[in-house]
Protein backbone atom coordinates (compact mmCIF):
# COMPACT_ATOMS: atom_id res chain seq x y z
CA UNK A 1 0.00 0.00 0.00
CA UNK A 2 1.58 3.19 -0.92
CA UNK A 3 0.47 6.03 1.63
CA UNK A 4 0.90 9.57 0.45
CA UNK A 5 1.30 12.10 2.74
CA UNK A 6 -0.06 16.17 1.97
CA UNK A 7 1.68 18.79 3.23
CA UNK A 8 -0.25 22.03 3.44
CA UNK A 9 0.90 23.97 0.37
CA UNK A 10 1.51 20.85 -2.04
CA UNK A 11 -2.00 21.09 -3.09
CA UNK A 12 -1.31 22.43 -7.05
CA UNK A 13 0.48 18.94 -7.86
CA UNK A 14 -2.66 17.52 -6.89
CA UNK A 15 -5.42 19.61 -8.94
CA UNK A 16 -6.94 18.23 -11.96
CA UNK A 17 -4.99 19.76 -15.08
CA UNK A 18 -6.18 22.68 -17.15
CA UNK A 19 -4.82 23.56 -20.58
CA UNK A 20 -7.26 26.13 -20.79
CA UNK A 21 -5.35 28.34 -23.71
CA UNK A 22 -3.34 27.98 -26.72
CA UNK A 23 -0.52 29.80 -24.62
CA UNK A 24 -0.50 27.63 -21.55
CA UNK A 25 -1.24 24.27 -24.58
CA UNK A 26 2.21 25.34 -26.04
CA UNK A 27 4.47 25.95 -22.65
CA UNK A 28 3.60 22.68 -21.45
CA UNK A 29 4.46 20.70 -24.77
CA UNK A 30 7.96 22.88 -24.51
CA UNK A 31 8.36 21.61 -21.12
CA UNK A 32 7.28 18.12 -21.78
CA UNK A 33 9.66 18.24 -24.67
CA UNK A 34 12.83 19.67 -22.81
CA UNK A 35 12.24 16.90 -20.33
CA UNK A 36 12.26 14.06 -22.88
CA UNK A 37 14.88 15.74 -25.08
CA UNK A 38 17.19 15.76 -21.65
CA UNK A 39 16.94 12.11 -21.53
CA UNK A 40 17.34 11.36 -25.10
CA UNK A 41 21.04 13.39 -24.45
CA UNK A 42 21.62 11.40 -21.87
CA UNK A 43 20.91 8.00 -23.67
CA UNK A 44 22.61 8.96 -26.84
CA UNK A 45 25.85 10.85 -25.48
CA UNK A 46 24.74 14.52 -26.88
CA UNK A 47 26.44 16.35 -23.98
CA UNK A 48 27.02 20.08 -25.23
CA UNK A 49 22.90 19.43 -25.67
CA UNK A 50 22.45 18.13 -22.79
CA UNK A 51 23.91 20.77 -21.00
CA UNK A 52 21.92 23.56 -22.51
CA UNK A 53 18.88 21.91 -20.80
CA UNK A 54 20.01 22.95 -17.22
CA UNK A 55 19.71 26.46 -15.37
CA UNK A 56 23.46 27.50 -14.37
CA UNK A 57 22.53 27.15 -10.54
CA UNK A 58 20.48 23.94 -11.54
CA UNK A 59 20.37 21.18 -9.00
CA UNK A 60 20.53 17.24 -9.63
CA UNK A 61 19.86 14.32 -6.70
CA UNK A 62 19.44 10.57 -8.17
CA UNK A 63 20.80 7.12 -6.75
CA UNK A 64 24.36 8.30 -7.58
CA UNK A 65 24.67 12.03 -7.89
CA UNK A 66 23.70 14.99 -5.73
CA UNK A 67 25.38 18.00 -7.12
CA UNK A 68 24.93 20.76 -9.76
CA UNK A 69 22.97 19.88 -12.75
CA UNK A 70 26.33 20.57 -15.04
CA UNK A 71 27.75 18.36 -13.01
CA UNK A 72 25.47 15.91 -13.74
CA UNK A 73 26.15 16.32 -17.25
CA UNK A 74 29.73 15.94 -16.89
CA UNK A 75 29.58 12.89 -14.55
CA UNK A 76 27.18 11.33 -16.98
CA UNK A 77 29.87 11.50 -19.76
CA UNK A 78 32.27 9.35 -17.87
CA UNK A 79 29.70 6.58 -16.91
CA UNK A 80 30.70 3.04 -17.97
CA UNK A 81 27.29 1.82 -17.09
CA UNK A 82 25.14 1.92 -20.37
CA UNK A 83 21.14 2.56 -18.53
CA UNK A 84 18.61 4.25 -20.74
CA UNK A 85 15.56 5.60 -20.10
CA UNK A 86 11.99 4.82 -21.39
CA UNK A 87 9.66 7.59 -20.73
CA UNK A 88 5.83 7.48 -19.97
CA UNK A 89 3.14 9.71 -19.11
CA UNK A 90 4.38 13.83 -18.11
CA UNK A 91 2.58 16.23 -16.29
CA UNK A 92 3.06 19.17 -16.49
CA UNK A 93 1.62 22.55 -14.15
CA UNK A 94 2.23 25.98 -14.73
CA UNK A 95 2.59 28.75 -12.68
CA UNK A 96 3.95 31.93 -15.05
CA UNK A 97 7.56 31.54 -15.60
CA UNK A 98 7.32 28.42 -13.45
CA UNK A 99 6.74 24.93 -13.88
CA UNK A 100 6.46 21.76 -12.04
CA UNK A 101 6.38 18.28 -13.87
CA UNK A 102 6.43 14.82 -12.97
CA UNK A 103 7.59 11.96 -15.72
CA UNK A 104 6.59 8.37 -15.01
CA UNK A 105 9.96 6.49 -16.36
CA UNK A 106 12.13 3.36 -16.13
CA UNK A 107 15.53 2.89 -15.98
CA UNK A 108 17.10 -0.38 -17.83
CA UNK A 109 20.61 -1.67 -17.34
CA UNK A 110 22.31 -4.40 -18.87
CA UNK A 111 25.12 -6.09 -16.73
CA UNK A 112 26.96 -9.40 -16.51
CA UNK A 113 26.60 -10.71 -12.48
CA UNK A 114 28.67 -13.74 -12.21
CA UNK A 115 28.95 -14.69 -15.43
CA UNK A 116 25.38 -14.07 -16.20
CA UNK A 117 24.17 -11.42 -18.73
CA UNK A 118 21.09 -9.65 -15.85
CA UNK A 119 19.02 -6.81 -16.68
CA UNK A 120 17.89 -4.48 -14.11
CA UNK A 121 14.94 -2.30 -14.68
CA UNK A 122 14.43 0.76 -12.13
CA UNK A 123 10.86 2.37 -11.98
CA UNK A 124 10.75 5.94 -11.18
CA UNK A 125 8.58 9.12 -10.76
CA UNK A 126 11.05 12.22 -12.09
CA UNK A 127 10.21 15.04 -10.61
CA UNK A 128 11.02 18.17 -12.37
CA UNK A 129 10.91 22.24 -11.77
CA UNK A 130 11.45 24.41 -14.16
CA UNK A 131 11.79 27.83 -15.12
CA UNK A 132 11.84 30.06 -18.41
CA UNK A 133 14.68 32.09 -19.49
CA UNK A 134 14.31 34.32 -22.17
CA UNK A 135 11.76 32.88 -23.27
CA UNK A 136 13.48 29.30 -23.39
CA UNK A 137 12.08 26.87 -20.72
CA UNK A 138 15.36 25.04 -18.99
CA UNK A 139 15.58 22.73 -15.75
CA UNK A 140 16.10 24.31 -12.23
CA UNK A 141 15.68 20.89 -10.51
CA UNK A 142 15.24 17.00 -11.50
CA UNK A 143 15.06 14.69 -8.34
CA UNK A 144 14.01 10.87 -8.10
CA UNK A 145 11.02 8.92 -6.25
CA UNK A 146 11.98 5.41 -6.46
CA UNK A 147 8.92 2.76 -6.67
CA UNK A 148 10.77 -0.25 -7.45
CA UNK A 149 13.29 -2.02 -9.40
CA UNK A 150 14.12 -6.09 -10.44
CA UNK A 151 16.71 -7.77 -11.71
CA UNK A 152 16.79 -10.80 -14.13
CA UNK A 153 18.61 -12.68 -16.08
CA UNK A 154 18.72 -11.44 -19.73
CA UNK A 155 17.37 -15.26 -21.39
CA UNK A 156 16.51 -18.36 -19.10
CA UNK A 157 18.68 -20.84 -18.53
CA UNK A 158 16.84 -23.37 -20.73
CA UNK A 159 16.19 -20.79 -23.73
CA UNK A 160 20.02 -19.55 -24.16
CA UNK A 161 20.06 -17.45 -27.48
CA UNK A 162 22.53 -18.68 -30.37
CA UNK A 163 26.01 -17.58 -29.57
CA UNK A 164 26.18 -15.95 -32.93
CA UNK A 165 23.26 -13.80 -32.80
CA UNK A 166 23.07 -9.90 -31.77
CA UNK A 167 23.59 -8.88 -28.36
CA UNK A 168 20.46 -6.45 -29.05
CA UNK A 169 17.60 -8.64 -29.98
CA UNK A 170 19.43 -11.92 -29.25
CA UNK A 171 16.21 -13.21 -27.12
CA UNK A 172 13.93 -12.03 -30.43
CA UNK A 173 16.03 -14.12 -33.08
CA UNK A 174 15.51 -17.08 -30.90
CA UNK A 175 12.03 -16.59 -30.76
CA UNK A 176 10.56 -15.92 -33.65
CA UNK A 177 13.78 -17.87 -35.42
CA UNK A 178 12.07 -20.53 -33.92
CA UNK A 179 8.95 -20.28 -35.78
CA UNK A 180 10.82 -20.56 -38.77
CA UNK A 181 11.73 -16.62 -39.54
CA UNK A 182 15.08 -16.08 -40.99
CA UNK A 183 16.80 -13.30 -38.69
CA UNK A 184 18.36 -10.69 -40.61
CA UNK A 185 21.80 -10.07 -38.47
CA UNK A 186 22.57 -6.49 -39.66
CA UNK A 187 20.10 -4.48 -38.19
CA UNK A 188 20.45 -0.90 -36.62
CA UNK A 189 21.29 -1.64 -32.97
CA UNK A 190 23.51 -0.14 -29.97
CA UNK A 191 25.50 -3.39 -30.56
CA UNK A 192 26.63 -2.37 -34.07
CA UNK A 193 27.09 1.37 -33.61
CA UNK A 194 28.10 1.52 -37.17
CA UNK A 195 24.78 0.69 -38.30
CA UNK A 196 23.14 2.37 -35.96
CA UNK A 197 24.76 6.00 -37.15
CA UNK A 198 24.58 4.70 -41.07
CA UNK A 199 20.32 5.22 -40.02
CA UNK A 200 20.33 7.95 -38.46
CA UNK A 201 22.75 10.13 -40.71
CA UNK A 202 21.00 8.60 -43.38
CA UNK A 203 17.02 9.79 -42.05
CA UNK A 204 19.16 13.26 -41.18
CA UNK A 205 20.24 13.83 -44.80
CA UNK A 206 16.74 12.89 -46.14
CA UNK A 207 15.34 15.41 -43.01
CA UNK A 208 17.64 18.46 -44.37
CA UNK A 209 17.62 17.71 -48.47
CA UNK A 210 14.29 17.61 -49.98
CA UNK A 211 15.18 15.75 -53.23
CA UNK A 212 16.84 13.09 -51.02
CA UNK A 213 15.08 9.22 -51.21
CA UNK A 214 15.41 7.10 -47.81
Amino acid sequence: MIIIIRNEGTDMLFEKLETSTVNVMLDKFAVKELIEFERFCRDNALWDQMHECYTKDSTVTVSWYKGDGHGFVNASSKMKTVAPHKLNNTLVWLNDGKAAAVCMASIQTRKEINGVKMDLTSYVRLVYTIVKEDSHWKIASMEAIYEKDCLIPASPEDMKPNPNSRDSYANLSKVIGSDGYEIDQDLAGDDRPELREALLARVENWLVNSSTKM
